[in-house]
């Protein structure tokens, strides 16, 4: 599902797309609020007006502008949110949303709102053309919604002109070349600032939370049915502590951790990518191939002696371009992770390791021929595009903890770099987007309780690679009431997948429909 990218900032190498993957999905904090009261109700909500809580949705059939493949019975509508709910008489913004309709009407138990993660991308189309269609049973009870959040896809895209802050093709090593890649990153967000308007200062999760509450009172529902993966189960987890008597039946699926800050994720993730590094290398010895090394330890001893020879004298490809160890650490942090790549991975590193510049040229080639995709369609460029810019817009406001000098992202980068020679310092300058982003963080890095909410689903793989088991067990301890399910094998969104469980489409769904919670902690197998 990853492919290679040549660049990549921590915001823009998530999870849920084509990209070189740090889980910035994991990356914790949002806008400030105050705690809850004795009760469970948050103190600081806006009292809205009636424009936004009475509108009415008026629907129509979903056009080409959502999707060109709409299921038969999919519907798109409008509804206005404040930009600043601090100032509701303000400035507005338009979220599109989309809805398929219960199919046993005569049962129907509400809305179930779908988020399918980014932060960046939008649902509106995942449920308009019937990529996601929840499990069967839920299907039938529920009407479901999609909806594209602020400053995302069909709700008044944010702009950048120049692109997004992306990690240098070689990490800075002297404060000039740091001053440099800083001077560029802080031109390109103040461009993005300059044509997104006023929306990008408002563009964290805690506001589209708010959305969220607006979303269900549009809809008529009494209380907020949820899915969200992701970088869904943190926007789930700050409605539940903004509105935790309004939290109904809400599955919160492949787990962020909020009270993990920016660094904090940054660094598992480093961890995560050498242990994949590991499993790799034990792999080779275990089959008997040992053209890299006839131990683990020899295998990542070499691997590693290679990258810090190609920080002095990088290989030049077919076209004259450098093949630095920032290039190896990305092509490793991707192949490594997915156990089909690691063949052509172990040829393309025999080549380079004997000089070859263009060994991973034909990795690219070979991996792309065997993964049955084509050429991406203008519309997905442009998505890819859209996401790319959104992502930093959420996550540098809900995070506060990136480095915010030159020095720092240096002194930062040398830290990462001795976790990790391979990954660490590649790893550390993604942040540069929102070390340099033109609006302040707003966010805290704290654990959500979320005292007085209705119990929620937690849902996780035991190998998932973007957003760990671990992750999922933490919020478990943090929430007040919640239960976990957790699904063997590798994978990122485990309910209602294209890789179906019957366990866990039928666990989730019993809860989402008759409200039942497995165990505190249940396990479907692989």
């Amino acid at each position: 599902m990853s492919i290679p990218r040549k660049s990549m900032s921590l915001t823009a190498g998530v999870l849920a797309g084509t990209t070189l993957v740090v889980t910035v999905c994991g990356v914790g904090g949002a806008a400030a609020s105050q705690p809850d009261d004795a009760k469970g109700r948050n103190t600081s909500a806006p009292v809205l007006p009636a424009r936004f809580t009475q509108q009415k949705i008026q629907w129509t059939a979903c056009g080409a502008d959502v999707t060109p493949k709409a299921v038969p019975g999919a519907e798109c509508g409008w509804v206005k949110v404040p930009v600043d709910y601090a100032a509701p008489d303000g400035k507005t913004v338009k979220l599109r949303v989309s809805r398929l309709r219960a199919k046993d009407h005569s049962r129907r138990l509400g809305s179930l709102l779908f988020n399918p993660g980014g932060p960046g991308e939008g649902g509106a189309a995942d449920v308009a053309d019937g990529n996601w269609q929840a499990g069967k049973q839920a299907r039938a009870r529920y009407d479901l919604v999609g909806f594209d959040p602020r400053g995302i896809a069909g709700s008044e895209q944010i702009k950048c002109p120049d692109g997004v802050a992306q990690q240098p093709d070689y990490p800075p090593r002297t404060e000039a070349q740091a001053r440099k890649a800083f001077a560029d990153a802080t031109k390109r967000g103040q461009a993005c600032q300059r044509a997104s308007g006023a929306v990008l200062a408002h563009m964290d999760s805690v506001s589209v939370a708010r959305d969220l509450d607006v979303l269900r009172t549009v809809l008529g529902d009494a209380k907020l049915n949820y899915t969200g993966f992701s970088y869904g189960t943190f926007l789930g987890q700050q409605y539940m502590k903004l509105f935790p008597d309004k939290v109904g039946r809400m599955v919160l699926d492949s787990v962020v951790n909020p009270a993990a800050d920016m660094q904090q994720v940054a660094r598992r993730d480093v961890k995560t990518s050498d242990d994949a590094m590991r499993r790799y290398a034990h792999h080779l010895v275990a089959r008997g191939d040992d053209r890299l090394g006839a131990t683990t330890g020899e295998i990542l001893r070499r691997i590693t002696g290679f990258a810090k020879k190609l920080e002095r004298k990088p290989l030049r490809g077919v076209d004259g371009e450098k093949f630095t160890d920032a290039t190896l650490s990305m092509y490793l942090n991707t192949a490594v992770t997915a156990e089909e790549t690691w063949k052509p991975l172990t040829k393309a590193l025999v080549s380079a390791l004997h000089g070859d510049g263009a060994a991973f040229e034909r990795f690219d080639k070979e991996t792309a021929d065997g993964s049955g995709g084509g050429k991406p369609t203008p519309q997905e460029e442009q998505a890819a595009e859209d996401e790319s810019a959104s992502m930093p817009a959420v996550l540098c406001l809900d995070s506060p903890s990136a480095p915010k000098s030159p020095k720092e992202m240096l002194d930062t980068a040398d830290a990462f770099a001795k976790q990790s020679p391979l990954f660490g310092r590649s790893f550390a300058w993604q942040m540069i987007d929102c070390a340099t982003w033109p609006v302040a963080p707003t966010g805290a890095a704290e654990p959500i309780k979320a005292t007085g909410a209705a119990p929620v689903l937690l849902v996780s793989y035991t190998d998932d690679k973007q957003t760990p088991l671990a992750n999922a067990q933490a919020v478990h301890r943090q929430l007040a009431n919640s239960s976990l399910l957790v699904r063997k094998g590798h994978g990122h969104a485990a309910y209602a997948s294209e890789n179906p469980s019957t366990c866990t489409d039928r666990a989730v769904d019993r809860y989402l429909v008759g409200g039942k919670l497995p165990d505190k902690v249940a396990n479907c197998p692989r």
